[in-house]
């Protein structure tokens, strides 16, 4: 008699057994999950075009002139070119583009002379494009000032 309770045992293994399968049902699936996080990705990379768009808009407002070193805005190939200085007769720019190569995005940025772009992180790319602009606007700045003195100079002293 002594016996029997030995044999419950193994009866207490398997139904611990059975109670590992309906968690293994509910653990989350990785094929979704890794979907959610590509489509995270892609909508990162939206965001930032659009950011960067939003960025050029909001100082067109307070510099005009900052249309003519715009060559290109393209939404539907998340792309912006930037002339490096509309006095340069070579008319030097920077491409900045956002691929989506498959479900990647690929930050690329081509600087003034490049003819290739080279892929970036998110992070440079916003970088690159924010000194670019804030160099476009440094040399609006700049002749807006020159304008000013050489106005002061030849207007008439009363």
């Amino acid at each position: 008699m002594n016996k029997r309770p030995p044999a419950k045992k193994p009866q207490a293994k398997t139904q611990t057994v059975k109670k590992q399968i309906p968690v293994k049902k509910i653990a989350p699936d990785r094929i979704e999950e890794l979907v959610k996080k590509h489509i995270g990705n892609i909508g990162v990379a939206e965001n930032a075009f659009k950011s960067a768009s939003a960025l050029l808009e909001k100082h067109k407002t307070k510099y005009p002139e900052l249309e003519q070193y715009i060559e290109h805005v393209s939404a539907s190939d998340r792309s912006i070119q930037i002339l490096e200085d509309i006095k340069d007769p070579r008319r030097a720019h920077y491409i900045f583009k956002i691929l989506l190569a498959g479900v990647e995005p690929a930050y690329q940025v081509a600087h003034p002379g490049e003819k290739d772009h080279t892929s970036v992180d998110r992070a440079a790319w916003i970088s690159t494009f924010e000194e670019a602009l804030a160099k476009a606007i440094v040399q609006i700045v700049l002749s807006r000032q020159a304008e000013q003195a050489s106005q002061a100079v030849g207007s008439p002293k009363e």
